[in-house]
């Protein structure tokens, strides 16, 4: 690489030069103007490559006129690949909305669109719109994870940058996992954080699809677990289908179990003790409730009262995401729980 091109350059071949000006900084220590002078610099290099490398990090001007101080390489480097990457993240966000303002202003079409729908160009592209319905969402954001090669790859992009997947506060945020990502080391990293913000977080097996609900203005269907690339993959800004995926999503949420008393259930399932995500009591009235009896059977059984065994169930089909005591009977005995 040769530092003596002129200055107006641009992309990858600016970039080449000043890096080839901060390895000549870096030799010098404390390079000052007539160093970079001698090493055949015009003025006008010198004072665009500084300004540029002390913007970004590496440089610091000295104390005295035309003096640098270089920072430690390792950490400007570590420190600038990060601001880059967090842009490269928002650039793959935006691209979306960058092709639908294109093509209004060009008046152009595809042949693989129709009003209000996107095809998506593969797991970058459904990744990046994933991330955008983060950043924009004011209300809610729902979003069941399948498995898919994009909720993997997500996963381990936001335990890597827990902002990624960031929403401001108030946004009622529910996140669903197969239990298939749970063997995914990146899952608990995200689920914690999703935790810690505030989010609600259930697992279940057999989540069907991946799909995100972003307040009642766009959905988006991932289909990369049945198609590997992605491609198929499409966001709608429709009212009907936005209606339809919450709707999937919320029976998903109801068939799904929150997070943390499954993960306290496998703790005591380790030790000897009940699968289920409930205490001896609870476990022994859902025995009961899963074998038919009444509340007032089961509240003479225990010694208490019918109202206590009322109160015990509602929270016992909570647990189970169950609408009726049956369907609280069924998906107990489903998962393994009496």
């Amino acid at each position: 690489m040769d530092p003596r091109h002129p200055v107006r350059l641009h992309g990858s071949a600016y970039e080449e030069f000043v890096s080839g000006v901060f390895r000549r900084a870096v030799r010098f220590g404390t390079p000052t103007r007539a160093d970079l002078l001698e090493e055949g610099l015009s003025e006008e290099e010198i004072d665009d490559a500084t300004a540029e490398l002390c913007a970004r990090g590496f440089l610091r001007p000295g104390d005295a006129p035309d003096t640098w101080v270089v920072l430690p390489p390792r950490a400007a480097v570590a420190r600038y690949a990060e601001v880059t990457e967090h842009r490269l993240r928002l650039a793959r966000a935006t691209a979306g909305e960058l092709e639908r303002a294109w093509r209004r202003a060009a008046g152009a079409t595809s042949v693989d669109s129709l009003p209000g729908m996107d095809l998506l160009g593969g797991i970058d592209d459904i990744v990046g719109r994933i991330a955008a319905m983060h950043i924009a969402t004011t209300e809610r954001l729902w979003w069941a994870m399948d498995g898919s090669v994009a909720s993997r790859r997500l996963l381990e992009l936001a335990a890597a940058d827990p902002s990624l997947l960031a929403v401001r506060d108030g946004v009622d945020r529910r996140l669903i996992l197969d239990t298939t990502l749970l063997e995914q080391p990146s899952a608990d990293q995200v689920i914690e954080a999703a935790l810690e913000s505030g989010a609600a977080v259930r697992t279940g097996n057999g989540v069907p699809v991946s799909a995100v609900v972003c307040d009642d203005d766009v959905t988006l269907i991932d289909i990369s677990r049945f198609e590997p690339n992605g491609m198929g993959s499409f966001e709608v800004r429709l009212e009907a289908p936005v209606a339809a995926v919450a709707n999937l999503i919320e029976r998903t949420w109801m068939m799904a179990a929150p997070i943390r008393p499954m993960r306290e259930a496998a703790a005591r399932k380790e030790v000897g003790g009940s699968s289920a995500p409930l205490d001896e009591r609870d476990h022994a009235i859902l025995t009961m409730l899963a074998g038919g009896a009444s509340d007032q059977v089961i509240a003479r059984r225990h010694g208490v009262s019918v109202r206590t065994v009322e109160r015990r169930v509602r929270y016992v089909m909570e647990h189970l995401g169950a609408a009726t005591r049956f369907h609280a009977g069924a998906q107990a005995v489903r998962r393994g729980w009496v």
